[in-house]
Formats: structure tokens, C-alpha cells, sequence
């Protein structure tokens, strides 16, 4: 037990001879009155000897015993044992009243400390739980983040196959396209195509569920000029902003990059822009894509990238295309609707055809 351990002697007489004895061996013993004792116990103090008749002794014990986190408390009765155990909270020892007091400050000493080993055990108990739960928090977390990285995983591999079937159908399509392009030519399409779909996985993160089109437009548009020279030549401009379901993002950036690649190649343009307008009211997303060229010829070459606009649009966006008045030249409209809008429009349809 440390030196200077603080004990309360409650007593209903004379104590001095008890206290010297804890005194001699190291330790401050204050004297009080039974009545006292419970006010008495404070922190710091480390063990209660209680000098009365029995049945005070066993009242004051359960007193203690019950008061606060006390529990743990050595209390001490200085009386003989009674022949039978009281079925509530006692005394941790008796000893007799005619026990030698170095002995009692013996007794107090080694039930202090097995009540200090106690102490001690109930505190790393309860360190062990706190880890516990903190473990148990951990491996949930844990579990939580595994489950969203093969999610991810999941949404990247279904990203990538879809980007390496839209390069490989615009690959047919080129390599059947009539007349055939120059292979320098070619492969300059070839290119800006490629970088059109690199600029849609620069334009959103794994977990984005939407793309903003007004950085897919800007990335996909320096793509363009950077593959066809005209960084220094020609300027590109983009107004308005709002964000696309990422699935059809890519779809956007094939239609995008043909238009400025058409506009680069055949237009001659100086200056290349795209307009971006929602309209939560109609439900859609308005794209136009314009330039100050020589315009578009009544009757495209077979095979330009119009051919491969106008299928994209059809087919994966649902959306319609169309040419708008221009002093000079050309302006192109493309109008997709929204997914809710395109999702109510796929119901109605399915409710109007036959045995719906």
C-alpha cells in the first residue's frame, strides 16, 4: 500500500491507539464520528475501519457500500464475526476488537491492495470493451469501404467496356465509310475521337453518378483543337452548365467531338462554341454547338461525322437534332430529355402497345 494512504476510522469512542499505529506505518488515519462516515469517505480515501457494536457496523457498511461507485471500497469491522453472514452488503473483514493494532493495519494494508488489483481490473475491463466496440466500429468501416471499392470496381470495368465498344463501332465505321479519308486523315479522327472519350473519364470522378457538360464540353473541345493544330488558330468558347446521367455521358462526347471536328475540318471556323441550357419545365438538356465558318453544304458528304451525330442522338440519347437559322455559319441543336422524362415516356409507351 503507498505511504501516506488516507483512512477513515469511524468510531463510537476512542481511536487514538489505531490511529498512532497507522500513522507509525505511513499512512494518514482520520478519526470521525459513525454518524459521519459516509460524508466523510471522499476521493482519496482508500479504506474505512468502523469501531461500534454490530449491528451499527453493518448499517454504516451498507450505507457505504451502496453510496456512489463505492463498491470497491475496503470497509473494516473492528467487532467479532457474527456466526451468520448478512445476506446484504457488509464489511470486507472482521476483526476482533481485541485484534493488536499493527495487526488491523496489516489487515487494511493487504485488502487495500487486492481492492487497488480490483480497481485495476475493472479499468482495463473496461479499456478492453472501448476497444472492442472501437474494433467493431472499425471492421464495419472497413466492410463498408470493401463493399464500395468493388462497387467502383464494378462501375469502372462496366465503364470501360462501354467506352471500348463505342471506339470500336466508330472504328467500323470509319474504316467503311465512302469515300475513304487519306490515312494521316484517318487516324487525325481517329485520335480526336479517342481523346473525346478520355475527356468523358477526366470529367468525373468513380463514384460520380453525373457529369458536368460544361467541363465535358471545354475538355473534349481542347482534345479537338489540340489534335487538328488549331489551339493558337481558333477559339472555343462554352456558356451555361448543368449535369448529365455519367451513362450517357459518353454518347455526349462522341456527338461533341464530331461536331467541332466537322467544324475544324470543313468549316474553316475561327471561333467554335457550346451552349448549354436546361429547361426543368420541357424536361430536357439543350446542346448547341456552333461557328463562325463557311457553313454546312445542302447535301454533307456521305459518310461525315453527321452520319454518326445523328445515330448517337436517335438511338442513345433519345433526343433529336436539328439545324437553326444562322447569318453565318452553322448552328446545330441537339435536345435530350431528361432520364425522368425519358423513363415516363418509355412507360407510355409500353402502356400503349398491344396486350399492355
Amino acid at each position: 500500500m503507498p505511504s501516506k494512504t488516507r483512512i477513515v476510522i469511524a468510531s463510537k469512542g476512542p481511536a487514538a491507539r489505531l490511529r498512532r499505529a497507522f500513522a507509525r506505518a505511513g499512512h494518514h488515519a482520520e478519526v470521525v464520528p459513525l454518524a459521519r462516515v459516509v460524508d466523510a469517505v471522499q476521493d482519496g480515501v482508500e479504506a474505512v475501519v468502523i469501531m461500534a457494536p454490530r449491528a451499527a457496523v453493518l448499517a454504516a457498511a451498507r450505507r457505504l457500500k451502496t453510496r456512489f461507485q463505492m463498491p470497491l471500497l475496503p470497509v473494516v469491522a473492528l467487532v467479532a464475526r457474527p456466526a451468520r453472514l448478512p445476506e446484504q452488503a457488509g464489511p470486507d473483514a472482521w476483526i476482533p476488537s481485541t485484534t493488536r493494532p499493527s495487526t488491523v493495519v496489516e489487515r487494511v494494508e493487504e485488502l487495500v491492495r487486492i481492492r487497488g488489483a480490483e480497481r485495476e481490473m475493472v479499468r482495463l475491463s473496461a479499456t478492453l470493451a472501448e476497444l472492442a466496440a472501437e474494433n467493431g466500429r472499425l471492421y464495419d468501416r472497413a466492410r463498408r469501404d470493401a463493399e464500395a471499392t468493388a462497387l467502383l470496381l464494378r462501375e469502372l470495368q462496366h465503364r470501360v467496356r462501354n467506352n471500348l465498344a463505342a471506339i470500336q463501332a466508330l472504328l467500323v465505321l470509319e474504316r467503311h465509310r465512302t469515300p475513304a479519308r487519306p490515312l494521316a486523315e484517318a487516324l487525325d479522327v481517329a485520335i480526336a475521337r479517342l481523346r473525346s472519350m478520355a475527356a468523358l473519364q477526366d470529367s468525373f470522378r468513380p463514384d460520380a453518378t453525373a457529369v458536368d457538360l460544361a467541363a465535358l464540353a471545354q475538355a473534349v473541345a481542347r482534345g479537338a483543337l489540340d489534335v487538328f493544330g488549331a489551339t493558337e488558330k481558333v477559339r472555343c468558347e462554352v456558356t451555361g452548365s448543368c449535369t448529365i446521367a455519367s451513362p450517357r455521358a459518353g454518347a455526349v462526347a462522341i456527338v461533341l467531338n464530331e461536331l467541332i471536328t466537322n467544324a475544324l475540318k470543313h468549316a474553316h471556323a475561327s471561333t467554335i462554341g457550346v451552349s448549354i441550357r436546361a429547361s426543368d419545365g420541357a424536361g430536357t438538356t439543350e446542346l448547341v454547338v456552333f461557328d463562325d465558318g463557311i457553313g454546312i453544304p445542302a447535301q454533307p458528304a456521305p459518310g461525315s461525322g453527321l452520319m454518326i451525330v445523328r445515330a448517337v442522338v436517335r438511338n442513345e440519347l433519345a433526343g433529336t437534332l436539328a439545324f437553326l437559322p444562322s447569318e453565318r455559319g452553322t448552328r446545330v441543336s441537339i435536345t435530350i430529355p431528361t432520364a425522368a422524362r425519358e423513363r415516363a415516356h418509355g412507360a407510355a409507351v409500353g402502356a400503349s402497345a398491344p396486350g399492355a
